[in-house]
């Protein structure tokens, strides 16, 4: 329920859940380095014909996804591995009495409260009445719009989004925004689709519907009334919607606004009225994400009656609150969110839960005790040094490229060496002695927490930007450009093992590590990226010949990855996925250019080891990071709406355009991972 607006973070590198081994917390430095873990390769399969497999098949025909899971992988071994260390740090801290009002006793009490199952189910949803009762009081759409405008100030997603963020032609200031929301499918396409399984989904949806509606006291019929008149409501609204594929390109969804000018093209939206009710003052102007579906909107509050849009609302606030309340109410979306849409089985623990749901409300607190836990400072020295490397990789491929005009490359240089680096957690913690964690309820507390964050978010108008500011917690296995503020950024949970060893090969590190740091260096320079100053303004800084000749050369990549076929008539979509992929090769490729330097510098490590060179070391690590199994119905999400391509093809991609792979592993013509020269992706 955290409802932060800072970071627009659609270049953000790769998001999974899970997990399962106990960390050993007290590890004494190994004499020798962690050799290459040959227990998941599959030596029955060449390299030459799918190193994906010959890296991973063993792993993967001995790890079925957990019945708790849709997908499992690296990043969940990861995450499970940190959710060891938050269980432990949750259970003390609950079972031992905290200063009042200090952080650990806001946590404490907060986590308390989720797994206190018995409190929930004797409040059942009465915590909801005060909410549905003024949902059921609105006249008219003037209150209709005050009344989502109090409901986005408590973290609530109404039929719009709203926050304030940078400007991202002007990233100095912060700025009022728009965007499309109001629906509950995962995309657009969910509505409108018409294969068998798009059918099935949106029958399920329905019945969910209308299964929360009877939890809430309707009888059947109106049961049924409500569940086909909000998809109704909510196909309409997807239809004035941006798919996701649409909302890739930055430029088309960067529209400013006068306030005045938009509410006379939206005449039946009261805007001045919402405006006024979110507390923001002393501003003329804002950003739009998405005019037609607000010009849709328009048409849309005088098709339906106040009648139809209080079922619709109320309908939207049940549905974002199910996991906030009863055990009950949260089965039944897990059913249909997780089991319908991802093929997942059972919930996890509540102890599992817990932790998410603490995440979610108060994770920034939770955070500062995760990272003494299990930071170290000179895991963040190491990895800064190979950023260094990385960049001065990358920063070669820049000067020695011959379709990009010297004028760019000076500018793109420019833009490289001006990246920011953000490791482990923020220098500076959010002041949160402001905010009231009480013993009243869970649902309560996650509105408290809510509140405080959007606040705190439409306090920044007017102030100059905060670029200390971080868009992940610490304990999230992830890491992310951000473009608005030209930075990478690498969260604490990341930066172990498999990712990165401070006692591993080099090999392995720049491998892992090293390409994920590289990934998140050319999201700088990939199709949304590159749309980006070095200021961090979206600004047309290549000359025209240079973004055609970018342009041409990273269709050669859509063109590739649409022929990935996932399952059955299902094929990775290329142009989705193109800003991903194009990170993908691009950060490998520097990454093994750093390397190449590091051996260099290190001869003695110039080495074969457990049977392979340094070069093939390198693109094991890199491979192995990727394994991963997801069940059918989350591969095809997956596929859908990810902007991530399947793991399978993070590696096969990237490895089959990269003539330094060739050379490792002797890959011929003919060979399964053979590709053309003159079909191959060159871009950086």
């Amino acid at each position: 329920m955290n409802i932060k607006h800072y970071l627009l973070l659609s270049t953000a590198f790769c998001t999974l859940n899970v997990i399962a081994q106990k960390p050993k917390m007290e590890q004494k430095k190994p004499t020798t380095k962690p050799p290459i873990d040959k227990s998941t390769m599959d030596f029955g399969v060449k390299p030459t014909h799918d190193f994906y497999r010959y890296a991973n098949g063993t792993w993967l025909k001995e790890n079925p996804v957990p019945s708790t899971e849709s997908r499992w992988g690296n990043f969940n071994l990861v995450a499970e591995r940190n959710n060891l260390v938050l269980r432990n740090t949750l259970e003390n801290l609950a079972k031992t009495p905290q200063v009042p009002n200090s952080i650990e006793d806001k946590i404490a009490t907060f986590y308390k409260l989720y797994v206190d199952t018995n409190k929930r189910k004797s409040d059942g949803v009465t915590r909801t009445d005060y909410y549905l009762g003024r949902i059921a009081a609105i006249s008219n759409t003037n209150e209709m719009f005050e009344l989502i405008a109090e409901m986005h100030s408590k973290g609530f997603p109404g039929l719009f989004r709203f926050g304030v963020s940078q400007d991202a032609k002007n990233s100095q200031v912060y700025i009022p925004q728009l965007s499309q929301g109001g629906l509950g499918l995962p995309d657009k396409d969910f509505y409108f689709k018409t294969d068998e399984k798009s059918i099935k989904i949106r029958n399920e949806y329905v019945a969910y519907i209308g299964k929360i509606f009877k939890v809430y006291g309707k009888d059947e019929a109106m049961q049924k009334n409500n569940a086909d008149l909000v998809l109704k409501m909510e196909t309409d609204i997807a239809s004035g919607s941006m798919n996701r594929l649409e909302r890739r390109d930055p430029i088309k969804q960067y529209n400013k606004y006068k306030l005045s000018n938009f509410t006379v093209e939206n005449p039946n939206l009261p805007f001045n009225i919402y405006i006024t009710k979110t507390g923001i003052i002393n501003f003329d102007s804002l950003i739009v994400g998405q005019p037609a579906f607000f010009k849709n909107i328009n048409t849309l509050v005088q098709k339906y009656s106040i009648e139809d849009w209080k079922t619709y609302l109320s309908w939207g606030f049940m549905n974002n609150t199910a996991s906030l309340l009863t055990l009950e109410l949260e089965q039944l979306r897990f059913g249909f969110y997780a089991t319908v849409l991802s093929g997942t089985k059972e919930q996890n623990p509540l102890w599992k839960k817990a932790i998410a749901a603490t995440n979610g409300g108060v994770g920034e607190m939770l955070g500062q005790l995760f990272v003494k836990e299990t930071f170290s400072p000179n895991a963040k020295q190491q990895v800064n040094t190979m950023v260094s490397n990385i960049s001065d990789a990358f920063a070669n491929r820049l000067k020695n490229l011959t379709w990009m005009s010297k004028e760019t490359q000076v500018k793109a240089n420019a833009k490289l060496i001006s990246i920011t680096r953000k490791f482990g957690y923020p220098d500076k913690w959010t002041d949160f002695s402001t905010l009231k964690i009480t013993n009243s309820s869970y649902f309560e507390n996650c509105i408290a927490a809510n509140e405080f964050d959007y606040k705190d978010m439409i306090s920044k108008m007017g102030k100059p930007i905060d670029k200390n500011e971080w868009g992940m917690l610490p304990q999230t296995v992830n890491a992310y450009y951000n473009p608005i503020n030209n930075e990478i950024v690498f969260p604490a949970a990341i930066l172990q093992a498999p990712f990165f060893d401070e006692n591993a090969d080099a090999a392995l590190n720049y491998g892992a590590i090293g390409a994920v740091i590289g990934h998140e260096i050319t999201h700088g320079f990939d199709d949304q990226g590159s749309k980006y100053d070095g200021n961090g303004n979206l600004n047309s800084w290549w000359t025209e010949n240079d973004r055609k000749q970018f342009d041409a050369r990273t269709n050669v990549l859509v063109e590739q990855f649409n022929k990935f076929k996932v399952a059955d008539s299902l094929y990775v979509n290329g142009k989705l996925t193109l800003g991903e992929n194009i990170a993908d090769i691009g950060g490998l490729s520097i990454a093994f250019d750093a390397f190449k330097l590091y051996l260099k510098q290190n001869p003695k490590e110039n080495v074969s080891k457990d049977g392979f060179t340094p070069e093939q070391r390198f693109f094991i690590g890199f491979a192995q990071l990727w394994k991963n199994n997801a069940r059918p119905e989350a591969m095809r999400q997956l596929v859908l709406t990810d902007t991530h391509s399947p793991g399978e093809f993070r590696v096969k991609g990237p490895l089959s355009n990269m003539p330094n792979f060739y050379n490792a592993f002797d890959v011929k013509e003919g060979d399964e991972m053979f590709i053309n020269t003159e079909n191959r992706a060159d871009i950086w």
